[in-house]
Protein backbone atom coordinates (compact mmCIF):
# COMPACT_ATOMS: atom_id res chain seq x y z
CA UNK A 1 0.00 0.00 0.00
CA UNK A 2 1.18 2.92 -1.15
CA UNK A 3 0.44 6.43 1.19
CA UNK A 4 3.31 9.18 0.20
CA UNK A 5 3.61 9.66 -3.67
CA UNK A 6 7.03 11.53 -3.61
CA UNK A 7 7.84 13.03 -7.06
CA UNK A 8 11.72 13.86 -7.04
CA UNK A 9 12.24 16.84 -9.70
CA UNK A 10 14.73 16.98 -12.96
CA UNK A 11 17.13 19.68 -13.73
CA UNK A 12 19.70 17.84 -11.64
CA UNK A 13 22.30 15.10 -11.62
CA UNK A 14 21.19 11.69 -12.18
CA UNK A 15 20.06 9.73 -9.86
CA UNK A 16 19.27 6.23 -8.53
CA UNK A 17 15.63 5.50 -6.73
CA UNK A 18 17.69 4.01 -4.04
CA UNK A 19 19.58 7.51 -3.64
CA UNK A 20 16.50 9.75 -3.82
CA UNK A 21 14.54 7.30 -1.51
CA UNK A 22 17.07 7.62 1.16
CA UNK A 23 17.04 11.07 1.28
CA UNK A 24 13.87 12.01 0.96
CA UNK A 25 12.59 9.41 3.85
CA UNK A 26 15.45 10.12 6.16
CA UNK A 27 14.57 13.96 5.77
CA UNK A 28 11.25 13.69 5.84
CA UNK A 29 11.71 11.64 9.29
CA UNK A 30 13.77 14.95 10.70
CA UNK A 31 11.28 17.20 9.38
CA UNK A 32 8.33 15.15 11.57
CA UNK A 33 10.68 14.76 14.66
CA UNK A 34 11.52 18.83 14.35
CA UNK A 35 7.18 19.36 14.38
CA UNK A 36 6.52 17.27 17.15
CA UNK A 37 4.99 14.21 15.03
CA UNK A 38 5.56 10.60 15.12
CA UNK A 39 8.94 9.77 12.73
CA UNK A 40 7.97 6.20 11.86
CA UNK A 41 8.98 5.16 8.07
CA UNK A 42 6.30 6.24 6.00
CA UNK A 43 5.09 4.10 3.35
CA UNK A 44 5.83 5.97 -0.30
CA UNK A 45 6.23 5.40 -3.90
CA UNK A 46 8.86 7.51 -5.54
CA UNK A 47 8.71 9.13 -9.20
CA UNK A 48 12.41 9.97 -9.73
CA UNK A 49 12.45 12.64 -12.45
CA UNK A 50 16.55 12.32 -12.42
CA UNK A 51 17.04 8.57 -12.53
CA UNK A 52 19.48 7.47 -15.07
CA UNK A 53 17.04 5.14 -16.73
CA UNK A 54 14.38 7.75 -17.08
CA UNK A 55 13.33 8.55 -20.94
CA UNK A 56 11.87 11.72 -21.70
CA UNK A 57 11.53 14.01 -24.57
CA UNK A 58 14.62 16.64 -24.21
CA UNK A 59 13.64 20.53 -23.97
CA UNK A 60 14.64 22.74 -27.44
CA UNK A 61 17.30 25.22 -26.60
CA UNK A 62 15.93 28.58 -26.56
CA UNK A 63 18.89 31.27 -26.62
CA UNK A 64 16.81 34.35 -26.10
CA UNK A 65 14.62 32.55 -23.31
CA UNK A 66 17.37 31.28 -21.61
CA UNK A 67 19.66 34.34 -21.35
CA UNK A 68 16.21 35.79 -19.75
CA UNK A 69 15.80 33.47 -17.31
CA UNK A 70 19.47 33.71 -16.15
CA UNK A 71 19.02 37.38 -15.79
CA UNK A 72 16.13 36.84 -13.44
CA UNK A 73 17.80 34.04 -11.40
CA UNK A 74 20.49 36.99 -11.20
CA UNK A 75 18.32 39.55 -10.00
CA UNK A 76 16.70 37.03 -7.58
CA UNK A 77 19.79 35.09 -6.05
CA UNK A 78 21.57 35.08 -2.62
CA UNK A 79 25.19 35.03 -2.54
CA UNK A 80 27.61 34.74 0.22
CA UNK A 81 29.85 37.94 -0.87
CA UNK A 82 28.89 40.88 -2.79
CA UNK A 83 28.51 39.75 -6.46
CA UNK A 84 28.96 42.63 -8.01
CA UNK A 85 27.83 44.11 -11.05
CA UNK A 86 25.73 41.92 -13.60
CA UNK A 87 27.66 40.49 -15.74
CA UNK A 88 26.59 41.63 -19.65
CA UNK A 89 27.29 38.32 -21.62
CA UNK A 90 25.85 35.20 -21.20
CA UNK A 91 28.59 32.61 -20.18
CA UNK A 92 29.88 35.33 -17.86
CA UNK A 93 26.49 35.88 -15.91
CA UNK A 94 26.35 31.83 -15.83
CA UNK A 95 29.94 31.58 -14.35
CA UNK A 96 28.88 34.01 -11.94
CA UNK A 97 25.40 32.87 -11.02
CA UNK A 98 27.14 29.52 -10.57
CA UNK A 99 28.46 30.44 -7.31
CA UNK A 100 25.44 31.89 -5.70
CA UNK A 101 23.50 29.89 -3.10
CA UNK A 102 21.10 27.97 -4.63
CA UNK A 103 22.61 26.78 -7.33
CA UNK A 104 25.60 26.02 -5.42
CA UNK A 105 28.50 25.39 -7.63
CA UNK A 106 27.58 24.46 -10.64
CA UNK A 107 29.57 24.51 -13.93
CA UNK A 108 28.30 27.20 -16.16
CA UNK A 109 27.01 23.55 -18.70
CA UNK A 110 25.60 22.41 -15.80
CA UNK A 111 23.24 25.79 -14.62
CA UNK A 112 22.32 26.71 -18.45
CA UNK A 113 21.64 22.68 -18.93
CA UNK A 114 19.01 22.73 -15.84
CA UNK A 115 17.30 25.88 -16.53
CA UNK A 116 16.86 24.70 -20.04
CA UNK A 117 15.12 21.69 -18.20
CA UNK A 118 13.35 23.69 -15.63
CA UNK A 119 11.57 26.30 -18.86
CA UNK A 120 10.43 22.91 -20.75
CA UNK A 121 9.25 21.07 -17.82
CA UNK A 122 7.35 24.44 -16.33
CA UNK A 123 6.39 25.14 -19.43
CA UNK A 124 3.51 23.47 -22.08
CA UNK A 125 5.83 21.39 -23.56
CA UNK A 126 6.45 17.35 -24.11
CA UNK A 127 8.65 17.40 -21.06
CA UNK A 128 6.24 18.98 -19.34
CA UNK A 129 3.27 16.62 -20.18
CA UNK A 130 5.50 13.27 -20.10
CA UNK A 131 6.93 14.38 -16.31
CA UNK A 132 3.01 15.17 -15.25
CA UNK A 133 1.87 11.36 -17.27
CA UNK A 134 4.45 9.69 -15.39
CA UNK A 135 3.61 10.81 -11.91
CA UNK A 136 -0.31 9.90 -12.79
CA UNK A 137 0.85 6.51 -13.42
CA UNK A 138 2.19 6.32 -9.99
CA UNK A 139 -0.81 7.67 -8.44
CA UNK A 140 -3.17 4.35 -6.65
CA UNK A 141 -6.01 4.66 -4.47
CA UNK A 142 -3.64 4.39 -1.66
CA UNK A 143 -2.26 7.54 -2.32
CA UNK A 144 -3.43 9.99 0.01
CA UNK A 145 -0.49 12.93 -0.26
CA UNK A 146 1.54 13.45 -2.78
CA UNK A 147 4.79 15.61 -2.31
CA UNK A 148 6.87 17.46 -4.97
CA UNK A 149 10.04 19.37 -4.63
CA UNK A 150 10.73 22.12 -7.21
CA UNK A 151 10.16 20.48 -10.87
CA UNK A 152 8.49 17.87 -8.99
CA UNK A 153 6.07 19.91 -7.70
CA UNK A 154 5.33 21.53 -10.77
CA UNK A 155 4.66 17.85 -12.37
CA UNK A 156 2.91 17.02 -9.63
CA UNK A 157 0.71 19.99 -9.71
CA UNK A 158 0.26 19.33 -13.71
CA UNK A 159 -0.76 15.81 -13.17
CA UNK A 160 -3.53 16.75 -10.19
CA UNK A 161 -5.19 19.39 -12.12
CA UNK A 162 -8.70 19.47 -11.67
CA UNK A 163 -8.51 15.92 -10.31
CA UNK A 164 -11.48 16.60 -8.01
CA UNK A 165 -12.13 16.56 -4.12
CA UNK A 166 -11.32 12.67 -4.32
CA UNK A 167 -7.70 13.23 -5.24
CA UNK A 168 -4.72 13.25 -3.13
CA UNK A 169 -3.63 16.37 -1.27
CA UNK A 170 -0.57 17.71 -2.01
CA UNK A 171 2.28 19.84 -0.92
CA UNK A 172 4.88 21.58 -3.28
CA UNK A 173 7.93 22.91 -2.14
CA UNK A 174 10.24 25.45 -3.53
CA UNK A 175 7.84 24.80 -6.84
CA UNK A 176 8.15 27.41 -9.56
CA UNK A 177 4.94 26.90 -10.80
CA UNK A 178 4.65 30.10 -13.13
CA UNK A 179 8.48 30.18 -14.52
CA UNK A 180 7.55 29.41 -17.80
CA UNK A 181 4.00 29.98 -18.80
CA UNK A 182 0.70 30.02 -16.65
CA UNK A 183 0.11 27.59 -13.80
CA UNK A 184 -2.92 24.98 -13.11
CA UNK A 185 -5.94 27.34 -11.98
CA UNK A 186 -7.39 24.18 -10.30
CA UNK A 187 -6.19 21.79 -8.28
CA UNK A 188 -7.20 19.16 -5.46
CA UNK A 189 -9.07 19.94 -2.50
CA UNK A 190 -6.10 20.19 -0.45
CA UNK A 191 -2.94 21.93 -1.72
CA UNK A 192 0.13 23.42 0.67
CA UNK A 193 2.76 25.45 -1.23
CA UNK A 194 5.44 25.54 0.47
CA UNK A 195 8.46 28.23 -0.54
CA UNK A 196 11.64 29.39 0.95
CA UNK A 197 11.82 33.23 0.73
CA UNK A 198 15.82 32.57 -0.78
CA UNK A 199 14.47 30.07 -3.48
CA UNK A 200 15.76 31.77 -6.67
CA UNK A 201 13.85 29.55 -8.82
CA UNK A 202 10.73 30.59 -7.06
CA UNK A 203 11.73 34.20 -7.39
CA UNK A 204 12.63 34.05 -10.99
CA UNK A 205 9.39 32.97 -11.54
CA UNK A 206 7.75 35.78 -10.03
CA UNK A 207 7.02 34.43 -6.79
CA UNK A 208 3.67 34.03 -6.71
CA UNK A 209 1.54 30.67 -5.91
CA UNK A 210 -1.05 28.99 -8.53
CA UNK A 211 -4.72 29.93 -8.40
CA UNK A 212 -5.49 26.49 -6.29
CA UNK A 213 -3.31 26.42 -4.05
CA UNK A 214 -5.35 26.23 -0.40
CA UNK A 215 -2.39 26.97 1.77
CA UNK A 216 0.78 29.07 1.38
CA UNK A 217 3.83 28.30 4.29
CA UNK A 218 7.06 30.60 3.52
CA UNK A 219 10.26 29.20 5.60
CA UNK A 220 13.98 30.13 5.05
CA UNK A 221 15.77 26.67 5.25
CA UNK A 222 18.64 28.01 2.83
CA UNK A 223 17.29 26.09 -0.15
CA UNK A 224 19.69 24.17 -3.29
CA UNK A 225 18.43 23.32 -6.44
CA UNK A 226 19.61 19.92 -6.57
CA UNK A 227 18.42 18.71 -2.92
CA UNK A 228 14.75 18.55 -1.44
CA UNK A 229 16.70 17.79 2.13
CA UNK A 230 16.75 21.22 3.73
CA UNK A 231 12.80 21.84 2.35
CA UNK A 232 12.02 18.12 3.63
CA UNK A 233 13.91 18.37 6.78
CA UNK A 234 12.61 21.54 8.13
CA UNK A 235 9.82 22.27 11.38
CA UNK A 236 7.66 24.32 8.79
CA UNK A 237 7.08 21.46 6.74
CA UNK A 238 6.87 18.56 8.91
CA UNK A 239 3.92 20.59 10.58
CA UNK A 240 2.63 20.82 7.71
CA UNK A 241 2.80 16.49 6.63
CA UNK A 242 2.41 15.63 10.34
CA UNK A 243 -0.90 17.65 10.52
CA UNK A 244 -1.79 15.97 7.16
CA UNK A 245 -1.71 12.60 8.63
CA UNK A 246 -2.99 13.44 11.68
CA UNK A 247 -6.42 14.60 9.65
CA UNK A 248 -6.32 11.61 7.84
CA UNK A 249 -5.82 9.40 10.53
CA UNK A 250 -9.03 10.69 11.88
CA UNK A 251 -11.56 9.77 8.61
Amino acid sequence: MSRLLIVHGTAGPQRTGTSVRLEWITSIQDGLALAGYPAGTPEATVVNLDSPDRVAPRPASDPAAEANLLRRCWRAAAFDSEPGPEPAGVPELAARLAWSRYFCGLTTGELTGSLREARAVAGDTAAARHAAAEVRAALTPDTTVVIGHCLGGVAAATALAAAGPGAPALITLGAPHTLAGAAPATGPAVWVDVTDVQDTLVLAAGGDSPAGVTAKVSLDCDPRLRGARNYLASPEFGKVLGTLLEQQRRV
